[in-house]
């Protein structure tokens, strides 16, 4: 039994231990919890305080990267998100001025690490600074080494805009104290003036001193003046300023006047009142001004009504309360249509325009636009160009509403656009560009104000008599051959007569019916024909046309107006072109064979030498002589000398390739730059020339043979020689083959 006892003891002992340990193993579970809640808490406690705390946390590494920064700092810094200026650096990115960064890194090794309050100007994301409050010190990495800048920045703009009002202030009251028109005063505690601003003064015909120690204006009413220390007497005593207060005082001579006082405790500099500081504002004439306004409300309505813009006037959250007639005029809407919507609903605003609405909306509680350019839509859908002016109504110091103002500006964009045009046609004009390239400019520009789907420009040669169509886009038309200037064409037609003309089909069918003209290239059913002539001053150099296959009615009386205007501009920009074309061509060219000039000629033989010498390729160069020249001219004139001229040169344009080269050297002397051309060349170059020689004499069938000697020079990369070298080699050449060729006779 005894051993019995002793185990039933020792279970329940066992027991109570097991229960001991669990109670303890519930209590280190609910600590284990706690703690983990403590633990989460004080994370989204540290989480809120990083990403709410009113300042900003940066940290940055030893060059000046932003490693981390938390939403205050990016929404400071104009920025959506901190991941936004991740990676940004200080003092590249972030500092109004880079070199303070550089002062403020010298400050923090000054102090040891470690500034308080220190200023600096940062730059926002739109460019504008931002004065701050920054204490910063070093962070350390492991061993112990600076790892970079980290602190917090506290806007302080509004500090220091403070700071700078009141030293502003201040000033401003000490320098105009004796200039101001206000009655300034300053009185001490017996109401006693002492000092007066120059306007106080002057008001009494005496001297500013003379107020010190008066107790009155002797120049008020016994109960004027009684009020005026009142009021001292109860802002002295309360310590409270007296602002803006309206009084009206009467003058011992009768005469009223409205003033507007504002009144202050003075204090010394143990912060005891001891008098005040006035400022006294005479508003007599704002006065009649309130009365004038008062009495013109009534006529505000009148006024609404018969205003020459488009109104509408809508309550504090944007519904309408009432239009004008130009307001139904300009968009289609009656006011029983509209009357209550709301004006940003999307009933006037183009779909893209919403969000505009939304900002002007903004906008407008605070102040007022005006001008603001923008597009609206009509009630037919139609989309046009407005100015837009808002004002608030403000009553009592409420917003209740606001009246805006639409006029239509569609006129005034058209001529916008039609300035532009003028001026970019203008502008391709004096470009260093050919006559070739500007005429897709004048396509392109005409195209933004009229429709130039079909279109050519078209120019007389006078000296042929006929009619060029250097440049053309047409959809069905592709017959634009040169044209003789007697022939009946739509085009010749309004060049013959120097007028516009708007043509339809039937208008057409008439000239071709009564014989006015008979060439009127591809015709429909659904044609409209709109041609100009191009006039530089009161000549005709040619016409300018459109028109449409498929729209029997796309152009107006008014468009003919708008083209016959900026006709004359591009005739003017043609004719530009065209005569610089012709000084180039002179300056560059031999007006006899069209071959290069001398000058121009030797200065393309350089370029081609320098691009040789820099490409290591090859040149080939021919000097070319008349033989009988001289002979020619003594026995058949010079005239037909001159001509014989012009067919050598035109036989060596027939053998050249496009990039080659011939210029005329002078006389009956000829120099070819054949590019990339090697001296394996020359046998085929020289038979070709016997070849179109023979050619020559035989079609001409004179009592002469045209006859050249020839040299040739080769510009060898490996080997070069200098351009005076390579025609002296040349000239050479050919002269030996001259005298070759005298001994053969």
């Amino acid at each position: 039994m005894g051993d019995s006892k002793k185990t039933k003891e020792q279970l329940i002992n066992e027991l109570a231990k097991l229960r001991q340990q669990i109670t303890k193993l519930k209590e280190s579970e609910i600590k284990r919890k706690k703690a983990e809640e403590d633990l989460k808490n004080s994370e989204e406690k540290y989480r809120s305080l990083y990403e709410n705390m009113p300042g900003v946390y940066y940290r940055a590494d030893r060059e000046g990267n932003i490693l981390m920064v938390n939403p205050p700092g990016a929404k400071l810094l104009g920025y959506h998100s901190p991941e936004e200026i991740i990676g940004k650096n200080l003092a590249k990115d972030l500092y109004y001025i880079p070199e303070d960064r550089k002062r403020f890194l010298e400050e923090l090794k000054k102090r040891k690490g470690s500034v308080k309050d220190y200023e600096v100007a940062l730059k926002r994301r739109d460019g504008s600074p931002v004065t701050v409050s920054t204490s910063s010190h070093y962070y350390y990495d492991k061993e112990g080494n600076i790892a970079g800048v980290e602190g917090i920045f506290v806007d302080i703009t509004e500090r220091k805009e403070a700071e700078m009002s009141i030293i502003y202030e201040q000033s401003l009251l000490h320098a105009l104290m004796d200039n101001i028109p206000d009655f300034i005063n300053f009185k001490d505690e017996k109401n006693r003036f002492v000092r007066v601003n120059k306007a106080s003064g002057e008001d009494r015909g005496i001297k500013p001193e003379d107020f010190i120690g008066e107790t009155d204006f002797d120049i008020f009413t016994e109960e004027a003046a009684k009020k005026c220390f009142a009021d001292d007497d109860r802002v002295m005593k309360t310590g409270k300023p007296l602002i803006d207060r309206i009084e009206k005082i009467t003058y011992l001579n009768g005469m009223e006047r409205w003033f507007s006082v504002t009144k202050v405790p003075r204090y010394d500099e143990k912060g005891k009142i001891i008098g005040t500081i006035g400022i006294t504002r005479d508003i007599t004439e704002r006065k009649k001004d309130e009365e004038a306004l008062h009495k013109s409300q009534q006529e505000f309505a009148s006024l609404f009504r018969n205003s020459p813009e488009a109104l509408v006037y809508v309550d504090e959250k944007s519904n309408i309360l009432n239009i004008n007639s130009q307001f139904t005029k300009l968009f289609g809407y009656a006011l029983e249509e509209i009357k209550g919507r709301n004006i940003n609903d999307g009933m006037i605003h183009p779909q893209d325009k919403m969000g505009e609405a939304k900002d002007l909306y903004q906008k407008s509680l605070s102040r007022s636009y005006y001008n603001y350019e923008s597009m609206r839509k009509k009630k037919d859908g139609l989309l046009f160009p407005v100015v837009i002016s808002c004002s608030p109504v403000v009553i009592e110091g409420k917003h209740k509403g606001r009246i805006i103002s639409y006029r239509d500006i569609t006129k005034i964009k058209k001529n916008e656009r039609l300035q532009q045009v003028l001026y970019n046609i203008s502008k391709a004009a004096n470009l260093s560009i050919s006559l070739d390239q500007l005429y897709p400019i004048i396509h392109q520009e005409l195209g933004t104000i009229i429709d130039t789907t079909n279109f050519y420009i078209a120019l007389v040669d006078e000296k042929e008599n006929k009619l060029y169509f250097p440049y053309h886009i047409d959809e069905l038309e592709d017959d634009f051959e040169p044209q003789n200037l007697e022939e009946k064409s739509l085009t010749c037609y309004i060049i013959k007569n120097k007028r516009s003309m708007l043509l339809n089909y039937d208008k057409i069918k008439k000239l071709k019916d009564d014989g006015e003209i008979l060439n009127a290239g591809v015709i429909t059913k659904d044609i409209f024909w709109f041609g100009v002539p191009l006039r530089v001053e009161d000549k005709v150099i040619g016409a300018m046309a459109i028109q449409s296959y498929s729209n029997s009615n796309p152009y107006s009386e008014k468009d003919t107006t708008l083209l016959e205007f900026v006709s004359s501009q591009v005739a003017t920009a043609i004719e530009r072109k065209r005569v610089e074309e012709k000084l180039k061509r002179l300056a560059h060219y031999d007006t006899l064979t069209g071959a290069y000039n001398r000058g121009y000629g030797l200065e393309l033989l350089q370029r081609q030498l320098k691009l040789a010498k820099r490409n290591k390729s090859s040149l080939l160069l021919a000097y070319s002589d008349l033989d009988n020249l001289k002979d020619i001219n003594d026995e058949f004139s010079h005239e037909e000398g001159d001509r014989v001229m012009v067919q050598v040169a035109k036989l060596f344009k027939s053998i050249l390739r496009e990039v080659d080269i011939i210029t005329r050297m002078g006389g009956d002397e000829f120099l070819v730059i054949f590019l990339d051309g090697s001296l394996k060349e020359i046998p085929i170059i020289r038979k070709r020339l016997s070849k179109e020689l023979t050619r020559l004499n035989k079609i001409s069938k004179k009592p002469y043979k045209v006859e050249l000697s020839t040299g040739f020079s080769h510009y060898d990369p490996a080997n070069p020689l200098s351009m005076d070298e390579l025609i002296r080699i040349a000239d050479e050449k050919m002269y030996e083959e001259k005298k070759s060729k005298n001994k053969g006779r």
